[in-house]
């Protein structure tokens, strides 16, 4: 029986909706560790996402079964009524054009088509350019993976997609008085080309960790800090991002409910979220076969529009812009970001430095944090930082934080440069989503800099 065949028996047993999502994975995974291979590992799995809407109840089945997809169907058919039984609010999906496209996004080198063998040549390579005195361990992580994915909706969306995506991480670590670390990591969407720019890399982390460990401990208090591309993309990301998703907008989850045409950010700041730009996430639908668009979610410091896919699109009133993800086929789809980026201003970074008066920090790279969409409010710490003192960079600094409520944040961006630099990551929310972000450098006339001075 064929999957149409599948879907079509669902709706005639009375579900409102059903749909399948077929997916192909072929993995590579390498690490090399102080020059010690620890992890090779290469393969295939198959499976399928059965999704069925009964009144309002969902049934959502994943399997690697797919000869028997017919009583999965009939498992998800019945978790979708047992569901609706105990579902005390409303839920429907919002309206999308039918959508038939077959799209194979580029590779301009097939890493199918390369060995264990040379990709793990490739990490050596890699690690001899780390070969300094001041390096203590290496860590070279290269992850590739290649699915091909097919959705059908039992409105008659046909979907095929096949999408390439590759990284390398290169994290080091080096004693002084304290142990410091740094990372940095290159991928994104396409073939083994990428990993020709991933040497350009090598030197960066190289400077960073060099810088740590000469650093010293950074002041506190409330003060300017200026952002580099790669912080202010993950800002972006995590504080206003996350709270811009509809599915956390829907349950009273996000700090940005009942703001939609208000003013959340300074007129300077304009927001987007564009799975169609070149990026680690990039995809031309998104897991309900909604064809994928940018998202302006911030206007000119307007809160323009939230990541929404059909269900919190119906809940909302809003239209369906592609913002449905799910990590594979063992799980049903989630709102999630795509390729988040604080648009470019029209300053340059002396002018941003320029505008510090008095003490202020300048911090680069994330090396982690925490953010509470409903609260709005978030934690970062900077991988590396520098002291500014009356618009003059002094001395590195390290084991720099700050902290803040996101949308006084916003307000308080005085300055943007007017370039754009986009890095890679993993975003968790349950499951593992593949996101680029970016930005220029920002200027925050105030936030709560965390030191011990």
């Amino acid at each position: 029986m064929n999957f149409k065949e599948i879907i079509d028996n669902v709706v005639a047993d009375g579900a409102a909706y059903c749909d399948i999502r077929k997916e192909h994975w072929n993995k590579t995974a390498l690490t090399l560790k102080d020059g010690v291979p620890e992890m090779i590992v290469q393969g295939e799995e198959e499976g399928a996402m059965v999704r069925v809407l009964y009144d309002n109840g969902w049934g959502c089945v994943g399997t690697n079964d797919i000869d028997n997809l017919e009583k999965v169907a009939e498992r998800a058919f019945k978790m979708a009524k047992k569901s609706s039984e105990y579902k005390r609010s409303e839920t429907d999906l919002a309206d999308i054009q039918i959508n038939r496209d077959k799209v194979k996004m580029s590779m301009k080198e097939d890493f199918r088509e390369i060995s264990a063998e040379q990709k793990l040549s490739y990490l050596k390579e890699l690690e001899s350019l780390l070969d300094r005195d001041f390096v203590r361990s290496t860590d070279l992580r290269y992850r590739d993976f290649l699915v091909d994915k097919e959705i059908i909706t039992s409105e008659g969306t046909h979907i095929q997609l096949q999408i390439p995506r590759i990284l390398t991480y290169l994290i080091i670590t080096g004693k002084s008085d304290t142990i410091q670390r740094a990372s940095e990591g290159y991928g994104g969407t396409g073939g083994y080309e990428i990993t020709e720019k991933t040497f350009d890399k090598a030197e960066i982390v190289l400077d960073r960790l060099e810088t740590l460990l000469g650093a010293s401990t950074p002041p506190s208090g409330r003060m300017p800090l200026i952002m580099d591309p790669h912080l202010a993309g993950v800002f972006s990301h995590e504080a206003f991002g996350h709270a811009a998703e509809s599915d956390l907008v829907a349950s009273d989850n996000s700090c940005l409910k009942g703001k939609l045409g208000q003013k959340v950010a300074s007129d300077i700041v304009t927001i987007k979220d564009d799975p169609t730009m070149d990026g680690y996430g990039s995809f031309p639908y998104d897991d309900e076969g909604t064809k994928s668009r940018v998202r302006y979610l911030v206007k000119d410091g307007i809160l323009n529009d939230f990541i929404l896919d059909r269900e919190n699109a119906w809940k909302l009133d809003m239209e369906p812009n592609g913002g449905a993800r799910a990590e594979d086929f063992r799980v049903k789809p989630l709102v999630r970001m795509s390729n988040t980026i604080m648009e470019p201003g029209e300053m340059k970074f002396e002018e941003l430095l320029d505008e510090v008066s008095g003490k202020g920090v300048y911090a680069r790279s994330s090396g982690g944090g925490q953010v509470s969409p409903a609260q709005g409010t978030f934690q970062f710490n900077a991988q590396e930082a520098y002291l500014i003192e009356d618009g003059e960079i002094i001395r590195p600094l390290r084991d720099v934080s700050f902290n803040g409520f996101t949308l006084e944040t916003l307000q308080n961006i005085t300055g943007i440069t007017d370039e754009l630099e986009t890095g890679i990551g993993h975003c968790g929310k349950g499951q593992t989503a593949t996101v680029s972000d970016g930005a220029g450098h920002v200027l925050i006339s105030e936030v709560m800099v965390g030191g011990r001075e």
